[in-house]
C-alpha cells in the first residue's frame, strides 16, 4: 500500500508543477506551444514516467529533477523571444509563397520547405477559392497554417519590433532598412527603441505601441 501512496504522490506532484508551469507560461493549449514546448513536454513525460515507478528514487530528487527541466526550458523560451536568430530556429519564420499574384520559386522549389504545391491547392479549395489567379499573397505560417489574401484584398500587417528588438528578416520583407526604422522612430519623437513593445507596419505606414503607454 505505501508503494501505491508513493506512486500517487509522485503523478499528482508530477501533473501539478507542469500545469503550474503551462498557466505560467500561458501555454495551455497544443497551437500555442514552440518546438521548445513540445520537446520539454516530452521530456518531462519521460521523468515523470520513469521516476513514479522506482523506489530508489526519492521524491524530492523527483521535484528537483523537475524543476531543472522547467527552468531549463523556461530559459530558452525568454532566449527566443529576446534573440530574433533563436526565434527562427525554434519558432521559424513565415514562408511567401505568392506575393502580388507572382509564385516565389525560390521558396516553392527550395528542399527545406519540401512545399508540396498539390496539397497547396487541396487546402485553398477547402477554403473556398478555386484558382491560384484569385490570390494576391499567400504564405506558410510557423504553426503550419496556411494566409491567403485575394486580388484586391489589403496584405497583412508586418511585425518589425517586438520588446526592443527589431526582427531584421521582417523589415527585409517589406524592403526596409535600419536607417528607415531610425527614422520613423524619430519622427514619433521615441527616443530609446528598447521603449517600444510592438511597432506594426500595415498600409505603407508603421505604428509603435509603448511600454508605457
Amino acid at each position: 500500500m505505501e508503494y501505491y501512496l508513493l506512486t500517487l504522490g509522485k503523478l499528482i506532484v508530477g501533473f501539478v508543477i507542469v500545469m503550474a508551469y503551462m498557466n505560467y507560461m500561458g501555454k495551455t493549449q497544443i497551437s500555442q506551444m514552440t518546438s521548445i514546448d513540445l520537446i520539454g513536454n516530452f521530456i518531462l513525460g519521460g521523468i515523470i514516467g520513469g521516476v513514479i515507478y522506482s523506489e530508489t528514487i526519492s521524491m524530492l530528487q523527483y521535484i528537483l529533477v523537475l524543476c531543472l527541466g522547467i527552468g531549463m526550458m523556461s530559459m530558452l523560451n525568454i532566449i527566443t523571444k529576446k534573440f530574433d536568430f533563436f526565434r527562427k530556429v525554434t519558432i521559424g519564420v513565415p514562408i511567401p509563397l505568392i506575393e502580388e499574384g507572382k509564385f516565389i520559386l525560390e521558396n516553392l522549389e527550395s528542399k527545406d520547405h519540401k512545399i508540396d504545391i498539390v496539397s497547396i491547392a487541396s487546402t485553398l479549395r477547402s477554403q473556398g477559392i478555386l484558382s491560384f489567379q484569385e490570390i494576391r499573397f499567400a504564405q506558410i505560417e510557423p504553426n503550419g497554417q496556411l494566409t491567403v489574401i485575394k486580388m484586391n484584398d489589403p496584405l497583412p500587417s508586418v511585425i518589425i519590433m517586438v520588446n526592443g528588438e527589431i526582427l531584421t528578416s521582417e523589415l527585409e520583407k517589406i524592403h526596409k532598412d535600419q536607417e528607415w526604422l531610425d527614422q520613423e522612430l524619430n519622427k514619433q519623437n521615441i527616443q530609446n527603441s528598447e521603449d517600444v513593445f510592438l511597432a506594426e507596419y500595415w498600409n505603407n505606414e508603421v505604428k509603435f505601441v509603448l511600454n508605457r503607454s
